[in-house]
């Protein structure tokens, strides 16, 4: 605070005037009264911009996630309990009737089951992609060439990166899966990124879970459609063609990504609240210390007065202090900031989920930063500075 104050004098000294010097110095020489005000609002503002670089970079990886995950134009599912991922089993003569059409090049086919392992239930997907699905997947570790050639037809398996953290697995290692055929022991072929699930999931391919488990069922479609041709007008087709049957979502790329993205921003809804609590409390600590400081400084702004101070003037020697003070505090938020929102993404987080986030620094949440701090305190100063431009020389400088 000292440091910025001085940095600030000669500026305060261009553009206020003396009364502005004055305000830089008083800062200083206030500190046990400025700083724990400070203190507060540099707290407060940083939780803001953690929060803020947080939630943004957990968006920009989820949304740069969906974009390479959802490969297919069209996904058809039931409708489950947990919107992370479709649930149920599709009606066969559903599956049949959707896939029959010329507009279709593709088909991926999910299968979701889960598994009791001895250290709790697994979630397992048994996938048959069209091959432009296998670009769904982005590894952290292995895939590839010679990781798929080895999930295709040497029964390797994919993990998501949350499980493979939890469990200590590395690409290479064993994984040992409670099948109806008893104990199946499978290469951990590659690891891959997925937030979609904090307990993670392990994939296979469909000939792999047909081989050991006798369940045929499908969970959800991809369906790939032909260039030049409408999503949107074969989606409609295909409610057309699923009837009054079974209950199914038969949705676009577009809308899924719409959709996950609206689920997405519902959950961190709340953080908007918490930050304005943190904003509310620290402006009550900055109120609270400039109206201590006005009875501290009530000897000293009366000898302003008496010595030609007016009203006015004290009152913009005042607001400029608390200006400052918000700038000042301002700054000091931002590198605070930055290292929340570092120990948020990069400890918190994966100890927590298990995830790997994209810190992405927004210079927009750095300027709001600076600017929530130095509103915050004007709006605290206003009323000790009226406080204090009325004060009486006379009563001021009473003995007692």
């Amino acid at each position: 605070t000292t440091v910025l104050m001085g940095a600030l004098a000669p500026l305060a000294r261009r553009t206020v005037g003396i009364l502005g010097v004055m305000a830089t110095r008083g800062v200083v020489s206030a500190m046990s009264r400025t700083a724990p005000a400070m203190a507060a609002l540099v707290v407060a503002v940083s939780v803001t911009v953690g929060l803020g670089t947080m939630i943004t970079s957990f968006r920009g990886t989820v949304v740069q996630w969906l974009d390479g995950t959802l490969q297919a134009d069209i996904y058809v599912s039931v409708p489950g309990l947990v919107s992370s991922r479709p649930q149920g089993t599709l009606d066969p003569d559903l599956v049949r009737r959707l896939v029959l059409g010329e507009e279709l090049k593709g088909i991926s086919t999910y299968r979701e089951a889960v598994l009791e392992t001895h250290e709790g239930p697994l979630r397992a997907v048994a996938l048959d992609l069209y091959p432009e699905g296998e670009r769904a997947f982005d590894f952290k570790e292995g895939g590839g060439e010679s990781g798929f050639r080895e999930f295709r037809s040497e029964g390797g398996v994919f993990l998501s990166e949350s499980l493979a953290y939890r469990k200590a697995y590395s690409v290479g290692d064993t994984l040992t899966l409670p099948s109806e055929s008893g104990p199946l022991t499978l290469r951990v072929a590659g690891i891959f990124y997925d937030y979609g699930s904090d307990q993670g999931v392990v994939m296979m391919i469909r000939t792999t879970y047909e081989d050991h488990w006798s369940d045929r069922g499908v969970t959800s479609l991809g369906l790939f459609v032909n260039d030049g041709v409408s999503v949107d007008a074969v989606v409609s087709d295909l409610q057309r063609r699923a009837g009054d049957g079974q209950l199914v979502l038969i949705r676009s790329n577009r809308a899924l990504k719409e959709a996950s993205m609206e689920v997405f921003d519902r959950t961190f809804a709340i953080t908007g609240v918490l930050r304005l609590l943190a904003f509310v409390v620290a402006f009550i600590g900055v109120l609270s210390a400039l109206m201590a400081l006005q009875l501290e400084r009530g000897r000293e702004l009366g000898v302003l007065r008496a010595t030609g101070l007016t009203p006015r003037q004290i009152w913009q020697l005042v607001s400029f202090q608390t200006g400052a003070m918000g700038l000042a505090a301002g700054i000091l938020a931002v590198p605070a900031g930055i290292l929340l929102a570092v120990v948020m993404i990069f400890v918190v987080n994966k100890r927590s989920f298990g995830w790997t986030l994209q810190l992405e620094l927004g210079p927009d949440i750095l300027i709001q930063a600076v600017v929530l701090a130095l509103l915050g305190a004007i709006l605290a100063g206003i009323f000790p500075s009226w406080r204090m431009s009325r004060t009486s020389p006379a009563l001021a400088l009473r003995e007692e």
